[in-house]
């Protein structure tokens, strides 16, 4: 249960995402205070992606169309 303080998952991509936008690995995190920032799930297993890469992505290794609505 969250109490406020963690940050929020929201699966859907902000505007302007580039391939972020589409892919299995990103999410959305929002802040407490309403920030929000896309995070590569692939970072957790592989460092030499960005765990919060700089927008819009226009090209990726990693890009994974599978598994989101509108992706591919």
């Amino acid at each position: 249960m969250a109490t406020g303080t963690e940050p929020r998952h929201n699966r859907r991509p902000p505007p302007g995402a580039g391939l972020c936008g589409g892919c299995a690995h990103a999410a959305v995190v929002e802040t407490k205070r309403g920030g929000a920032f896309l995070r590569c799930g692939l970072h957790d297993r592989d460092p030499r992606f960005a765990k919060y890469p700089p927008l819009p992505v226009r090209a990726c290794e990693g890009f994974d169309p599978h598994g989101r609505p509108g992706g591919g």
